[in-house]
């Protein structure tokens, strides 16, 4: 796999930080009784042998005071990479960043209410990320899935495609290459970052422009767009 330390050429820094805006209760899953309040962040990767880069869900609850300091105490729940990233790597030099993850947003999902779907795995709350990844795209990932694999300890792999629900890759008509009007590179799209906003997700990309795209399960709290 492509999570351990085999990987010597992962040279790659924590880029992006996203806390969690509310916190959950996880005892359905598993986890003790109380909220917990989670961080997403994600490595920015300029090149690898294998593999594409990591995203890691933490646990950012804990924390404790010493000499009047508070000092946060975060513990792993479970990292996450694109899947099939065992067969891909970034080349560096003018490919450098190629797969990698950027930037991300988040949605808590409140379940029970009427009309609305209940995807959970049977709490009061869902939640996806929504992972914008340099050349690969919008990847939607389930948190609850990550959070349960975190304490079954299985393969690492595997999680990585069982807690992924939803893909998009900006892509011309008919399978034309995209055009750039912004940035002479050699390759689009090069998406910068993704927004979750009222059911649809934005992606910004740095060589074509806007996307707005929206996975199947988060239109229902979303207006529809006008016509």
């Amino acid at each position: 796999g492509t999570t351990g330390n085999e990987n010597g050429g992962r040279a790659s820094y924590i880029h992006y930080a996203e806390p969690v805006d509310e916190m959950v209760d996880a005892s359905h899953l598993g986890y003790p009784q109380g909220k917990i309040h989670m961080t997403i962040i994600a490595t920015e990767v300029l090149e690898t042998t294998v593999g594409t880069g990591m995203a890691y869900l933490l646990d950012t609850t804990p924390y404790e005071v010493v000499n009047g300091n508070v000092r946060f105490l975060p513990n792993l729940i479970h990292g996450w990479e694109t899947p099939f990233a065992d067969h891909h790597f970034i080349p560096g030099g003018e490919e450098w960043l190629l797969f990698s993850p950027h930037n991300a947003d988040h949605e808590i999902f409140q379940t029970g209410l009427q009309n609305f779907p209940d995807n959970s795995h049977g709490g009061a709350w869902d939640g996806r990320i929504y992972m914008g990844n340099y050349h690969s795209g919008l990847w939607v990932i389930d948190i609850e899935s990550l959070m349960l694999a975190g304490l079954e300890g299985g393969n690492k792999t595997q999680v990585h495609f069982d807690s992924t629900i939803g893909y998009h890759l900006p892509h011309g008509a008919d399978g034309a290459p995209l055009d750039s009007s912004y940035y002479d590179f050699g390759w689009t799209p090069f998406i910068w970052a993704a927004e979750h906003y009222k059911g649809y997700t934005y992606l910004s990309c740095i060589t074509t422009g806007l996307y707005i795209v929206q996975l199947d399960i988060d239109a229902p709290y979303g207006k529809p767009l006008a016509s």
